[in-house]
């Protein structure tokens, strides 16, 4: 846990450990004996008092195989500290323990990270807060980061036919042009005449078939098809999927109102809009929770429990968390132990999935106006009940609170700093900021259920969500049978299309809606059917029999279409279809935060269970559906974009990119004795190991589009380690170690304290790129205090020459990356140095 600690209040909670008759560690000293290579340490504990010392040391003394069970050290990176044989821990106790100090014995020496010792003994006489602290085998820092998609032919002349005549005006000329062939002196009198009046309803009849014919043969091509439906079928056949936009999605913070017994949306539905009071269907947006859709499992829990969380302080001694950090002591209302076990217990099973932590008053003055509406971020906790990272509760003895030891995913590590508690005018002022636990995902759209029963059976009365409708049978093409469910459409007029789920760009993956559908066969109870993109694949029996396909047209009408007995199984008489799933478009669901405040629809004895709704963040993920104009552009070159296969070099880079973990890859063809090898090389991301896992992700993809009769081979990159000295002469009016500390995050492998990435960052780096003199330089001449810069000088940190100062570039092959990591435990990784002259001292 990286906490804010606050000095002032660290020494009043040290005072006041004596009186309380706790004591804790206050200072560790180490000291390493004379030699290059020693192998052991000594070090010195200072404790605040005297009080246990000598019990500590008697039972060490009796036992000194307790030593390393008394006093346990935990980290390292080179030499990792623990309790077996060659881990870094404590072996003895040794002359010089005084009554507020013990001298322990270390072995084996450490390396040049930071380690921690612990004092596990008894709980009820060591503080926890003072239980532990952080010692170095060797001080000072040496890393360069130490910031905190017609047969035959008629007998008779026929008839002259005009096959140009395609509208009313040419086929009335036909027709009548016809009649005067065959019926000698017959001319058109008048047009109230039965033979005009029945030329005028052929032509009329032979204008709308044929309007027909043109619209069928138009949607025969992409380029001329007008319905959506037959554009999504071009693309499909392209291997492109129409996106047909999604719904907006949000989280919601949930307050449940007090006295009320935790609970689960099981079979309730929660509706929430933003408004008047009171919704209308046509102006407000709906957000519904589909929580209750979705397996038992995943199911969130709501509990009063867990509506606001606070940061325990530890009397002010942490009145705030830092930027970066992955835990906090946290605790409840009453900060009971058995309320503390139980949010414990809903952290470790994962009942307790998440944590929203949100400033809510501002911390200049206390109060709310001015607070920083956006500093709110969703944290996920790491679950389990077990491991170092397991949540555990933990009692302060001072203020007889206990309270949750958390943690959250790495990925998840504070963005800003958080405030907890602050002083205006002289007044402390705590829960500047708080953690939320009540969190819903809500999906934009109103939530609808329909029932499709057989034709021509009767229709249960239905209500205003929960609509009765007829499926439709028939056969086309010489028996193949099918059966359409249209999804309603509302009798007022306004649209309410079937809304789809998140969906990402590019036309790689299929659109998936947010339909659940499950089909009744009467004496075979109720099964739920599968969405697919096409029946092609589908057949009649159990495990690929129950699915169906979605199809949305323009008017974002929607059609489920069923299998006919050979792709997909034949709904049997009598069968009723239930669909559940939510209307929305998408886009008007992109809202500012805090704008759903009003919330409706649990019943009976969850009446009344929610007290106040919120949704924290901005709303901006609903989409609208794809454009025609856009299917017809994108459609047809979607396969250059990503092809599913490789053939060229440039393809299996390309291919191996695809995998999650890989930043950069390189390929060379390779001739092996018999056959053609593809030697490919690849780059993890973030890391300089390419380990078993990653490697057998890229052969499984690889495997699946490379070309018939090439081998592959895949190999890690080969770093390359550098060793660049640096002289530069800084401004009279820097210091020398402020600007030490600033060259060392600019040529660090991180990012800077603005945000930007370091000159050495891993992503700034890739196969074959060289090193270039004026890059170093360039970046060197930004930083402000650098007046000059005298030499640079850079090698290979194994070459066998001393680099030259006047060197331009240093070359890299195809399958070599640039590596300077600026170690001290690993200085084969590359390091960099300052020579800073000038400046002040």
């Amino acid at each position: 846990m990286t906490a804010i600690v606050s000095q002032d209040y660290v020494d009043d909670r040290a005072d006041a450990l004596a009186a309380a008759n706790l004591n804790g560690l206050k200072l560790a000293l180490v000291s390493l004996p004379p030699g290059p290579a020693p192998g052991h340490a000594d070090i010195d504990l200072r404790f605040f008092n005297g009080l246990f010392v000598a019990s500590i040391l008697a039972e060490i003394t009796a036992t000194p195989t307790r030593a390393g069970q008394i006093f346990r050290i935990r980290g390292g990176t080179r030499v990792p500290a623990g309790t077996l044989p060659g881990q870094v821990r404590c072996t003895a106790v040794v002359a010089g323990s005084t009554a507020e100090q013990l001298s322990l014995r270390i072995e084996p020496v450490g390396d040049y990270s930071t380690y921690t010792i612990e004092l596990v003994w008894d709980a009820s006489r060591i503080d926890p807060f003072f239980s532990g602290i952080g010692f170095r085998f060797r001080p000072g820092c040496f890393t360069n980061d130490c910031a905190p998609t017609l047969p035959g032919r008629p007998l008779a002349p026929g008839p002259r036919i005009d096959y140009l005549a395609k509208d009313y005006d040419s086929f009335r000329h036909t027709l009548m042009v016809a009649m005067a062939e065959r019926v000698p002196g017959w001319r058109s009198t008048s047009e109230a005449d039965l033979d005009q009046v029945l030329i005028d309803l052929f032509a009329a009849a032979g204008d709308e078939i044929s309007d027909f014919q043109d619209r069928v043969s138009a949607e025969a091509y992409l380029a001329t098809a007008r319905q959506r439906v037959s554009l999504a079928r071009h693309a499909r056949l392209m291997d492109y999927h129409v996106n047909e936009g999604h719904q907006a999605s949000t989280w919601l913070g949930v307050i449940v109102s007090p006295g009320q017994a935790p609970f689960r949306l099981d079979s309730q539905q929660l509706v929430c809009w933003t408004g008047a009071a009171t919704p209308l269907a046509d102006e407000s947006v709906f957000f519904a929770s589909r929580d209750h859709w979705l397996p038992a499992a995943r199911r969130q829990r709501l509990d009063p429990l867990v509506n606001e969380l606070h940061l325990h302080t530890w009397r002010g001694a942490q009145p705030a968390l830092r930027a970066g950090s992955t835990s906090a002591d946290v605790t409840t209302a009453s900060a009971t132990k058995l309320e503390a076990d139980t949010l414990r217990d809903l952290v470790q099973t994962g009942a307790l999935p998440r944590l929203l932590i949100a400033e809510v008053l501002n911390p200049r003055t206390g109060q709310q106006p001015g607070r920083d509406a956006r500093k709110r971020q969703l944290l996920r906790l790491v679950p389990g009940a077990t491991g170092m990272l397991a949540a555990r509760t933990i009692h302060d003895p001072l203020t007889n609170t206990f309270l949750v030891r958390l943690w959250w995913q790495e990925a998840d590590a504070l963005r800003q700093d958080y405030c907890f508690t602050t002083v205006c005018n002289g007044t402390p002022v705590d829960n500047i900021s708080v953690f939320h636990g009540n969190l819903l995902p809500m999906h934009a759209g109103e939530p609808m259920a329909v029932f499709f029963h057989e034709p021509g059976s009767a229709l249960p009365a239905e209500t205003a969500e929960v609509k009765q409708r007829h499926f439709q049978r028939g056969t086309r093409h010489g028996g193949f049978d099918w059966v359409l469910a249209a999804l309603p459409v509302r009798p007022n007029g306004f649209e309410a299309p079937l809304a789809y789920l998140p969906t990402p760009r590019g036309g790689e993956i299929p659109a998936k809606s947010t339909l659940r559908v499950e089909v009744t066969v009467p004496l075979g109870g109720t099964d739920v059917w599968d969405e697919v993109e096409s029946l092609v694949h589908s057949d009649d029996n159990a495990e690929l029999g129950d699915q169906f396909i979605v199809e949305t047209d323009e008017r974002r009408h929607t059609v489920l279409r069923f299998g006919n007995g050979t792709n997909g199984q034949l709904l049997p008489e009598g069968a009723v279809i239930h669909a559940q799933y939510q209307t929305g478009t998408g886009v008007e669901g992109n809202i500012g935060s805090d704008q759903l405040i009003f919330a409706r629809g649990l019943t009976g004895s969850l009446s009344g269970a929610i007290q106040r709704v919120w949704n924290p963040f901005d709303v901006s993920d609903g989409r609208a559906p794809e454009t025609p104009d856009k299917i017809r552009r994108n459609a047809p070159e979607a396969y250059r974009s990503r092809q599913l296969r490789a053939v060229t070099l440039a393809d299996y880079v390309r291919r191996a990119e695809e995998v999650d973990g890989v930043s950069r890859a390189v390929a060379r063809y390779a001739w092996t004795g018999s056959w053609r090898t593809v030697r490919v090389t690849i780059d993890p991301a973030g890391t300089t190991a390419f380990d078993d896992a990653l490697r057998q992700r890229v052969a499984d993809h690889l495997e699946s589009v490379r070309l018939i009769g090439e081998d592959l081979e895949l190999r890690p990159p080969r770093f390359v380690p550098l060793d660049v000295r640096i002289v530069v002469c800084l401004a009279p009016e820097f210091w020398r170690e402020d600007l030490r500390f600033i060259l060392d995050q600019e040529f660090g492998t991180r990012y800077t304290s603005d945000g930007r990435r370091g000159f050495f960052h891993p992503d700034h780096w890739t196969f074959g790129q060289a090193l270039h003199r004026s890059q170093l330089e360039g970046r060197l001449q930004q930083v402000p205090g650098v007046a000059h810069v005298v030499s640079i000088t850079m090698k290979r940190f194994n070459a066998p020459t001393p680099g030259l100062p006047g060197m331009e570039a240093l070359e890299m092959a195809f399958d070599e990356v640039v590596l300077l990591a600026n170690d001290p435990d690993h200085l084969e990784r590359g390091l960099i140095r300052f020579e800073l002259r000038g400046g002040r001292v």
